[in-house]
């Protein structure tokens, strides 16, 4: 999920003292946790598949997210 959108805007997640998170979006990340932390990589992966096709995204841009989410952080 890109971090800041045309369309939406903002799309961080946030840190515990409500500052913007630098690695995590909106989707999965708020208040410095994990909103869903057993949430499978690909649950996960259809959930911002999801949120792309809501924003109007076409489909290169939901492959490219499907081949990144596994390279982040949370699931190496």
């Amino acid at each position: 999920m890109p971090l800041h959108s045309k369309k939406v805007g903002d799309c961080r997640g946030t840190e515990r003292d409500g500052s913007k998170s630098e690695k995590w979006c909106s989707l999965c990340y708020v208040d410095g946790s994990f909103v869903n932390p057993n949430c499978t990589l690909n649950e996960m992966i259809d959930i911002v598949d999801d949120a792309l096709k809501r924003d109007g995204r076409w489909f290169p841009m939901r492959w490219a997210a499907r081949k990144q989410i596994p390279t982040l952080e949370r699931w190496r």
